[in-house]
């Protein structure tokens, strides 16, 4: 008796997702989302980055020899050295019943510039395997680098989130409360994840199943006890948003920038985070004065930037 969501015992819908592995093809997520309508552009240019370490992440395996000794082969970070020289270690990892031992069996590189992945460091007498999970390695990052994988994905959801006016719930993983004017849309994102999935090119070394996402999404009473508790996730949420805020708008004055477009761009943004608190204020029934001093803080931070635009301006007309 919900369904259409104007009932007034209706507050919102709380939702969580929870990702797999992804690896989807970048052209076929722009086919997803021209085909569904789902409103969120995905990036043309997937990161070689995240290519290099999704395909040096897939390196896995997991020998059992004679005598119950058992041994992980796996990928694990070096210290970032170079900007443009990204490196990762192949390691040997002996299981043992206090303190496991790890040899190193290779260096893999890569040149971001170039594009290319290299090995070295290896002893192919004492290694003969770094060979084989180098390629099946290099094979996957000319993969990867054709398609996006989850940082995309989910950068394009809490976009989509955002347009919601949802608040992020601030428990570990993906949780979202969406207020009752917008919680007919959760139903395209909820298609955008079922055909996704079934795009996803990733397989887990074990065989489990990666062409599910799950996700969920269920009504919240609006009593007493849901607003006191909304109210303070929205506290946390607005919060952590105006500060990031604040971090962005700090490094432009301390830049000296001087662009009308991206004042115009960040007035925008605030007027539509105040459009928010106010929205959230009628639906929790209360006043959220709590980051009402955030709020002067961030605007005068706005003022700075717009004083310097102006003084811009000014002096080119001198000029």
């Amino acid at each position: 008796n919900t369904e259409n969501g104007q009932q007034s015992e209706i507050m919102g819908k709380y939702m969580y997702y929870s990702f797999p592995r992804l690896i989807v093809k970048t052209e076929r997520v722009k086919e997803i989302c021209e085909q569904i309508g789902f409103p969120v552009n995905v990036s043309e240019k997937g990161s070689i980055t995240d290519a290099f370490k999704s395909a040096t992440s897939n390196i896995y395996d997991r020998i059992e020899q004679e005598g119950n000794e058992v041994l992980k082969i796996y990928c694990r970070d070096n210290k970032r050295g170079d900007n443009n020289i990204l490196s990762r270690e192949l390691v040997e990892e002996t299981l043992m019943n206090s303190t496991n031992n790890y040899r190193k069996l290779a260096n893999i590189t890569l040149d971001k510039e170039m594009g290319v992945m290299q090995l070295s460091g290896y002893d192919l007498c004492r290694d003969s395997r770094v060979i084989q999970y180098f390629d099946e390695a290099n094979n996957r990052f000319s993969l990867y680098r054709d398609c996006v994988s989850n940082s995309s994905i989910e950068n394009m959801v809490e976009k989509y989130m955002a347009s919601l006016h949802a608040i992020s719930i601030s428990a570990k993983g993906h949780h979202y409360f969406v207020p009752k004017g917008y919680m007919h849309k959760i139903d395209l994102l909820e298609t955008f994840f079922e055909v996704l999935a079934k795009e996803n090119l990733f397989v887990y070394a074990d065989g489990r199943n990666a062409k599910y996402i799950s996700s969920n999404s269920m009504y919240v009473a609006d009593d007493e006890t849901q607003r006191k508790k909304m109210a303070h996730e929205f506290y946390f949420d607005m919060g952590r948003e105006i500060e990031e805020y604040q971090k962005n708008i700090s490094r432009l004055i301390r830049n000296g920038n001087r662009s009308q477009r991206i004042l115009d761009r960040w007035t925008l943004k605030i007027e539509e985070l105040q459009r928010k608190k106010r929205e959230y204020e009628s639906l929790l029934k209360q006043n959220l004065s709590g980051i009402d001093e955030n709020f002067t803080l961030l605007e005068g931070m706005r003022d700075q930037l717009k004083l310097n635009v102006q003084g811009s301006k000014l002096y080119g007309l001198a000029a």
